[in-house]
């Protein structure tokens, strides 16, 4: 009788051991407690989630604001997160240049030279930064126009377009609902607007619309080629590339897909790729070319001037830890620098 029960009480025992594991899937599969929507974080990965978030703070002092600007004052209130200075008067700045509280203005603002805010800073008007100027964060619902050499320590974001001045360091995140205009000398980190300038002069730059032709074209499959090394184009290519090695695509070239390498990718003076550009070391986009983007590399980017990557009305994305612009190229959409992003003088 022994022998008999031994065996069964092993393999009882374990047969519960290994259900252990699967107790809580069993139970949801019963109960269903978790059939349900996964809640939203607050940073849901949107570039300006923070303005959003600032905004809505500040929805309850919206009464006291407009209090201050009919009466043309600026004074502190206290709110649910602490003092905060409301500006009710327009124009040249009256209130204290060095500023540790929230601040929150009823109207356009022109800042001093050398102005410091150490807390969040929101314009319901437009914002003019003097030069050597410090924000921690800034939001305005209109337009936003930083002085040179001016430092934004974690965010920015403007409802108009966003100018930045000459050395200024973006750190964080850097956003605008119309454009984005970057001087040289300007460092940055994470950028997005639906057109980028890489400089003043940029703006002057003709823009390429998507066209009919290669839409129809890319719709109905390019197929794609595989090459194992290094690999070299000279003329239009029709389809993706994928290569081992480093890609070459020379001046006036076409590739109407994608460029894919495990090494650098090269594109010479005006050559187009109407597609995606991939590499895992360096990639380098001479003056005049055209990528739709996306651009994404392991190690580098570097964009020259007359170029333009993405298309109006549809924005990508160019990912490196190290990019490098060069005033005079146009962008749409988000450029990301894990490490270090630089416009060259």
């Amino acid at each position: 009788m022994i022998s008999v029960l031994a065996p069964l009480a092993l393999a009882t025992s374990t047969g519960a051991l290994l259900m252990v594991p699967l107790a809580p899937a069993l139970r949801e599969l019963m109960h269903k407690r978790d059939a349900g929507p996964l809640i939203t974080r607050k940073d849901d990965g949107r570039i300006s989630s923070f303005a959003s978030s600032l905004r809505s703070r500040c929805i309850p002092l919206q009464a006291l604001l407009d209090q201050c600007a009919q009466q043309g004052k600026s004074q502190f209130v206290d709110s649910p997160f602490g003092q905060v200075l409301l500006v009710g008067k327009s124009g040249g700045w009256t209130a204290p240049q060095h500023t540790t509280t929230p601040v929150v203005c009823a109207g356009p603002v022109e800042l001093p030279l050398e102005y410091h805010s150490i807390g969040d800073f929101y314009s319901r008007g437009n914002v003019r930064g003097g030069t050597r100027s410090i924000f921690r964060a800034l939001l305005s619902d209109d337009e936003i126009v930083l002085g040179d050499e001016t430092q934004i320590l974690r965010w920015i974001h403007a409802e108009s377009a966003l100018h930045v001045g000459r050395n200024c360091r973006l750190y964080g995140r850097a956003s605008s609902t119309k454009s984005l205009t970057l001087s040289p000398g300007c460092s940055f980190e994470r950028v997005y607007a639906p057109v980028i300038y890489s400089s003043k002069e940029a703006a002057t730059l003709s823009v390429r619309e998507e066209y009919a032709a290669y839409a129809r074209l890319a719709q109905s499959g390019l197929g794609r080629t595989r090459i194992r090394g290094a690999m070299h184009i000279p003329d239009q290519h029709r389809g993706d590339v994928v290569a081992t090695g480093s890609v070459d695509v020379e001046e006036g070239a076409s590739v109407f897909g994608s460029v894919k390498a495990n090494g650098e990718v090269i594109l010479k003076g005006r050559a187009e790729v109407h597609g995606s550009v991939v590499s895992t070391k360096r990639i380098h986009i001479s003056t005049g070319c055209f990528v739709k983007g996306p651009i994404i590399a392991e190690r580098e980017v570097v964009i020259a001037s007359g170029v333009q990557i993405g298309l109006p009305g549809t924005p990508t994305t160019v990912s490196a830890p190290v990019i490098h612009l060069a005033p005079g190229a146009v962008l749409h959409g988000t450029v990301w620098a894990q490490v270090e992003g630089r416009v060259g003088d």
